[in-house]
Parts: structure tokens; sequence; C-alpha cells
């Protein structure tokens, strides 16, 4: 009987005797269907090479999905402290007055929001070093995520494509790196567990 090779053995020279060369990342071509026919394209064999462009794409697929959050939240804080000021009129309101006038102005004030059922008080704006804290937070996040779920789903790839001795499209690492980014965000919602 013969041996079992697979990706993951280091002894395996599977991929130098048909002098295979790993393509530059990220080698995505146009699958037509005379090139599927003809197996023309990128391919990839070796676990290495599967494992680098899972990563690669989910890397870079999370990370401008994070960032584009980021930078979303980076311009709720950016507009909250220009667009969303207290008006001067607002900050009036807040200076104290002195003398007989100031305390029929502070009676009058203190019943009427009592009456509508609010209270005048300042509104903190929120710091502006946020908008620098947020993306870079969300960057170290999004290459920590992508470290983790890559290096699964790209030896899991690998080694489901090495088992049944096929060779890996260059589309297969991206498309599985956008399922990821998907099920992230599908995931993110509140109503999915109790949907599921």
């Amino acid at each position: 009987m013969g041996q079992v090779s697979s990706v993951f053995d280091p002894d395996n020279d599977a991929t130098e005797t048909r002098n295979y060369t790993v393509p530059k990342f990220p080698s995505l071509y146009n699958p037509s269907i005379s090139s599927t026919i003809q197996q023309r394209g990128y391919f990839l064999h070796n676990a290495e090479a599967i494992w680098r462009f899972t990563f690669y794409w989910t890397l870079i697929l999370l990370l401008g999905t994070f960032l584009a959050c980021a930078a979303l939240a980076s311009a709720n804080i950016v507009l909250s402290r220009t667009l969303f000021a207290p008006r001067k009129d607002d900050e009036m309101e807040l200076l104290p007055r002195r003398g007989l006038v100031g305390a029929i102005s502070r009676a009058a004030s203190a019943a009427s929001s009592i009456a509508r059922g609010r209270r005048h008080r300042a509104r903190r704006r929120p710091p502006l070093y946020l908008v620098l804290i947020i993306p870079l937070l969300m960057g170290v996040i999004a290459a920590f995520v992508a470290l983790v779920s890559g290096t699964v789903v790209g030896f899991a790839l690998a080694a489901v494509y090495s088992s049944g001795g096929f060779s890996m499209s260059t589309w297969v690492p991206f498309m599985w790196a956008l399922i990821q980014v998907v099920v992230l965000i599908i995931s993110s919602y509140s109503s999915l567990t109790r949907i599921l």
C-alpha cells in the first residue's frame, strides 16, 4: 500500500516534483468557463500558502470593516463636539443671574422645566482624543480577530483540500474571508440569538 501524504508533512516533496511555485498575493484571476475547463489560473497546494492567503484576505476585509465602523464612531464624536454643541442661548440660561431679577428668573426657569418634565443641565462634550484612539483600538482588535479566525479557517481549508487531493483556487481564501466578515456582521445583531 502507498503512503498517505499531506500538505502538513514537511517531508512532502510532491510540490517540488511538479515545479510548483506559490503565486504572489492576491493572484486573483478571471474565472471563466474555458479557464476552468482547461485548469488555467492560480492555484494553491501547500498549507502555508493557503493559510497565508486566508489570513491576508481576512485581515484586509476585517480591517476595512472595523475601520469603517471606527470612522463612523469618530465622525459621531466630531459632530457631537461641533454641530450639536450647545447654542449661545442655552449657555445664557445656564449662567447665574444676581439680584431680584436673577431669583425670579431662576424660579420661573425651574417652574417651567418642572412643568415640561426636564431639567436644564450642561451637556458634557466627549474628549477629542477618542477620535484617534477609537480607530487605533479597532485596528488592533481587527488584527487579533483576523489572526485567530484566519488561522483556524486557513488550516481547516488546507486540511480539507489536502485530504481530498485537490488544488485550491486563489479565490477560495478570498471567499472564506468574505464569509467570515459577513458572519461577524450578522452575529453582531442582538436579535439573532432569539432567532436561533
